[in-house]
């Protein structure tokens, strides 16, 4: 970034101090800037790295719109103390939000940002976020607080308390506290889909310990839910605590071994709740010669439980050990396409696993669950995640992929991979004790990169099940991307049958050197079984447009926070380079609605 200025004349005394008369600053043409600041009497103290500047004025195009009688800035890229630009945002249907940030810079490793708000329809409120950092550790605490909210008619809040560090080489821990006043806080007082549509802030207290390949981490993580919708049954567990033990190692014959540990005691308002312990210890071996490799593996799981608030007729100390084996292969055959400059590389791929079956129906399910179903959970040792359920399994999963490198471009231009899993016998272990799985096969997986050209992208997958009667296809994701220098296009579709229908497009368009248009339309084509959840999730459109000097944005957006209520406003962020920018900070809001944009720094 180019910065330029003139005075009328200029006085150096010993002190490194330079006194300037009638002074102006600007990152435009000093010839005809767009903007500019002037002080008809400037103080530069190079030695502390701080500027002083009287009578200042900020003009555009020689027209005045900002007048200070008095401005203190930063020389260097030291951090100084003072007043920030003030900010103002919000819906301009009711008015914008209005804050004026000081900045505290206590010390060289800490500094506090204090900020006094004025909130439309709601009141005055304040923000504190205090940072520390050292060589060991960081940290980080922040406090929100809404006086009397004229909408909500009580008082609002959020704070955290953040502390990341290591108390010696081996040993870091990691702290996190979250609260916020009331349920409807992320609803009544975010400006986003994502912030609006939190359900759970996290709280825990972890420690990780690393000695001589050994693994020691103690964890108590809790939750505070924010969503009122959610009811008591349905909120998470907490772990007070969870200690965890894991080692891997080779030996002089390559042989693997893995040991991982666990104990864990779960907390539940209304659910089943206790201790749990588990050991997993595996060993295995790779085979592997010229385009081809064999890998068989054997693995011992012991799981037992004390449970409190257990139904009567199961026992309140289930417990499990299953044994299991499996066997990975697969080969590669890779050859020259004639006349091409073209690779082809083709890659089958067997796994066959089986594992005991043992009755688990006593058992809760604290952490498990059935992982969404794609190509790469063909090669799983479980089909279950989590720890309370372990299949019972006689499979063999078979995948294939094949895929082209361009040797000109030095680049995978298309990869396309297909499997399925083929079950020898029912399968007993379920989520459900009354439900049992017993189809001979899974959906078939399948997905797709490809790169066919320069700034192109493309990615595809597909769950496709051959014994459905109606509506074979479960789920199916395409996406297509293209972007080249600052120009942006994503066009994706998302299909869950069942679930959700939608369809997602954004882009940034440069109409010339200047002006770029942007926007986003995101839609939910599927009902529920109320007919409320079709219509538009996010529609966003906008403009941004950037000299060498200054950018502005101008956004509206209109998004969902609940499934009948949408939120809207109109935002704008004044960027002049090299030195303030007016309004809402609008990169962070382009960059999660528009993949591939990127914020840049001046």
């Amino acid at each position: 970034l180019e910065i330029n200025g003139k005075a009328n004349y200029a006085i150096k005394d010993k002190e490194k101090i330079l006194l300037l008369k009638n002074s102006s600053y600007t990152s435009c043409d000093l010839l005809n800037p767009d903007w500019s600041l002037f002080s008809t009497d400037s103080k530069l103290n190079f030695e502390d790295g701080v500027g002083t500047a009287k009578n200042v004025f900020l003009k555009v195009k020689d027209v005045p719109i900002f007048y200070s009688p008095y401005m203190r800035f930063s020389l260097d890229d030291q951090r100084k103390t003072g007043f920030l630009t003030p900010s103002i945002s919000g819906d301009w249907g009711s008015g914008p939000d209005l804050a004026a940030p000081f900045y505290w810079n206590i010390a060289t490793n800490a500094d506090l940002l204090l900020t006094p708000e004025y909130i439309q329809d709601r009141g005055a409120a304040a923000t504190g976020h205090y940072r520390y950092l050292e060589k060991k550790y960081t940290g980080e605490l922040y406090l929100s607080y809404l006086h009397d909210d004229d909408e909500y008619k009580d008082d609002r809040y959020s704070y955290f308390i953040e502390h990341k560090g290591s108390i010696s080489e081996d040993i870091q821990v990691d702290l996190k506290y979250n609260k916020v006043s009331d349920k409807d806080y992320f609803s009544d007082l975010s400006s986003g889909i994502s912030s609006s549509s939190t359900v759970y802030l996290d709280r825990h207290a972890k420690i990780s310990m690393k000695k001589n390949g050994w693994n020691l981490n103690l964890n108590y993580i809790g939750y505070q839910v924010t969503d009122k919708n959610i009811a008591n049954s349905d909120q998470p567990y907490e772990k007070l605590p969870e200690i965890t033990l894991n080692k891997s190692w080779n030996d002089k014959r390559n042989i693997n071994y893995s040991l991982n540990s666990s104990f864990v005691a779960f907390n539940h308002l209304s659910k089943v709740d206790g201790n749990r312990g588990d050991i997993q210890f595996k060993i295995k071996r790779k085979f592997s010669s010229k385009g081809m490799f064999v890998e068989p593996a054997l693995k011992f799981q012991h799981t037992s439980y004390d449970l409190e608030k257990q139904n009567s007729s199961f026992t309140s100390s289930p417990s499990k050990t299953i044994p299991s084996f499996s066997l990975d292969g697969g080969m590669k055959f890779t050859s020259k396409i004639e006349n091409s400059k073209l690779v082809n590389q083709i890659s089958p791929r067997l796994f066959y696993l089986y594992s005991k079956d043992e009755n688990q129906d006593d058992i809760p399910l604290f952490d498990s669950g059935i992982p969404e179903f794609s190509f790469s959970q063909l090669f799983r040792d479980n089909n279950f995640y989590g720890v309370d359920r372990t299949s019972d399994s006689n499979q063999l999963s078979i995948g294939i992929t094949s895929s082209f490198y361009d040797l000109e471009r030095k680049a995978n231009i298309f990869s396309a991979s297909i499997g399925q899993i083929v079950y020898f016998d029912n399968r007993d272990v379920t989520l459900n004790a009354n439900e049992k799985y017993t189809r001979t096969n899974s959906q078939v997986a399948a997905e797709l990169i490809a790169n066919p050209i320069d700034n192109v992208f493309l990615a595809s997958s597909l769950l496709f099940d051959p014994h459905s009667e109606s509506q074979k296809t479960n789920k199916f994701l395409n996406s297509v991307m293209y972007k080249k220098g600052k120009d942006i296009f994503n066009l994706s579709y998302r299909y869950r049958k069942n679930e959700i229908e939608q369809g997602d497009v954004s882009f940034l368009y440069s109409m010339n050197e200047n002006l770029r248009l942007l926007g986003r339309w995101n839609y939910e084509f599927k009902n529920n079984s109320l007919g409320q959840d079709s219509g538009d999730i996010e529609v966003l459109a906008g403009l941004e447009y950037e000299s060498c000097c200054w950018k502005f944005r101008l956004v509206s957006k209109r998004y969902k926070i609940n499934e009948t209520d949408y939120d809207r406003n109109i935002q704008f962020q004044f960027m002049l380079k090299g030195f303030t920018d007016v309004g809402t900070p609008l990169g962070t809001v382009l960059e999660d609605s528009i993949y591939g944009y990127s914020e840049e720094d001046f």
